[in-house]
């Protein structure tokens, strides 16, 4: 993601409960903050985090309200304003562009790359640029959609097709093979510490309207990982 937001995500809505075009990314936060709460040991409180292409602040906000110092950098201008209006304490916002972070190196105990890395032209910037930020023993958490056939049928084909996330969201060449990040993490001096595959929970979604997700072993659709500095 460089140069310019992609005008998607650079919207009100990300906190509204009626605003449908952000509702299935509403739930997938939910689930993936989940996720952060079991993996990353100790309190919130004193970390820093940084929530690259943070958005509307779906994962930063609610960090920052459990403790964490969060920086949020994206460059889309109308999602930072929304995330900065919620009440969520030490939440700050940044505009730039992840390829080229404007944050200083080796300063985070957790940098997310949460449904980042299926949107972004040079993948290998970006990665490699986040595990930069990293303090020795620090956390990379990513999640992103692998290229699969499987993946293409149910982000794009239903998913966008049937209204659970809108239009043009997802390019199918973009999407991203867990080995290419693990290869990446691992240049950047990372290791691996967990991954989960994720799945929508087909009934759940239909019924309230957007995307719900459940853990899996397997990787075909989407996927969450979580990589260690080496200290």
């Amino acid at each position: 993601m460089t140069g310019e937001a992609e005008p998607l995500f650079d919207r009100a809505g990300w906190w509204d409960p009626t605003c449908r075009a952000f509702g299935s990314l509403r739930s997938v936060s939910e689930f993936r903050l989940d996720l952060l709460r079991r993996w990353v040991p100790g309190p919130w409180p004193g970390k820093v985090v940084l929530d690259l292409g943070c958005g509307g602040g779906l994962l930063g906000v609610p960090l920052a309200r459990e403790g964490a110092r969060v920086v949020g950098l994206d460059l889309a201008s109308g999602a930072l304003r929304e995330a900065l209006a919620q009440p969520a304490g030490r939440f700050h916002a940044v505009r730039g562009d992840l390829a080229a972070p404007p944050i200083a190196a080796r300063r985070a105990d957790l940098v997310l790359l949460a449904d980042v890395l299926e949107h972004v032209d040079d993948r290998a910037a970006v990665i490699l640029g986040a595990c930069e930020l990293l303090r020795p023993g620090g956390y990379l958490f990513v999640n992103t959609i692998h290229k699969t056939l499987r993946s293409r049928l149910l982000a794009i084909t239903l998913g966008e097709g049937l209204g659970y996330i809108p239009r043009g969201t997802h390019q199918w060449h973009r999407f991203v093979p867990p080995a290419e990040v693990d290869a990446l993490a691992q240049r950047g001096g990372l290791s691996l510490v967990r991954r989960i595959g994720e799945a929508p929970r087909l009934w759940a979604t239909v019924r309230s309207g957007a995307i719900a997700l459940r853990e899996t072993s397997s990787l075909a659709v989407g996927y969450a990982a979580l990589y260690r500095s080496r200290a």
